[in-house]
């Protein structure tokens, strides 16, 4: 009953024709020492579900390669060195309807590196947009704390662009 009540939830606030598509590509940097680096690239990609005035949340996942330059303890040579995320998220937008903002998005979420090493993470990221019609682009740069279970929190930063499709 449950999942058929979160189902319908995700249906009506999804059509509320306020819906988004949004594709990050991201480069990753740990600032720890090198024994304890974590460097990655990929995609991020979340579905608003939800937009309230200026305010909208979100949900996503993210598939990252990590860099060779990471430290052992996440590059393993020879395997498929990845990173996944699931997250949810909010975004706040300062300018909502012009045609370039300010954006500030916090997600919190899951992760898993090499499928070896669980955690969660917190992000917060200043995106800069410019929107023609449906589209946007921005350019983010922001700060992760990923917490790896039975490990040290790693500070992360990152920075990218982005494209937006609104329904």
């Amino acid at each position: 009953m449950k999942a058929i009540m979160l189902f319908l939830m995700v249906i009506v606030l999804g059509s509320m024709g306020f819906s988004s598509l949004i594709i990050d590509g991201i480069h990753y940097s740990g600032i720890e020492s090198e024994s304890d680096m974590l460097i990655y690239d990929g995609i991020n990609a979340a579905y608003v579900i939800s937009q309230i005035g200026k305010n909208s949340f979100e949900i996503g996942g993210n598939f990252s390669f990590i860099s060779s330059a990471s430290s052992e303890l996440f590059y393993k040579s020879g395997h498929f060195n990845t990173v996944l995320k699931a997250f949810v998220g909010h975004a706040y937008d300062l300018t909502e309807e012009s045609a370039a903002g300010l954006r500030v998005v916090s997600r919190v979420g899951l992760m898993a590196a090499n499928f070896e090493k669980f955690g969660v993470f917190f992000s917060i990221t200043p995106v800069v947009y410019v929107r023609g019609g449906f589209l946007s682009f921005g350019v983010a740069a922001g700060l992760e704390l990923e917490q790896f279970f039975g490990m040290k929190t790693l500070p992360v930063v990152h920075a990218g662009g982005e494209i937006t499709y609104r329904f």
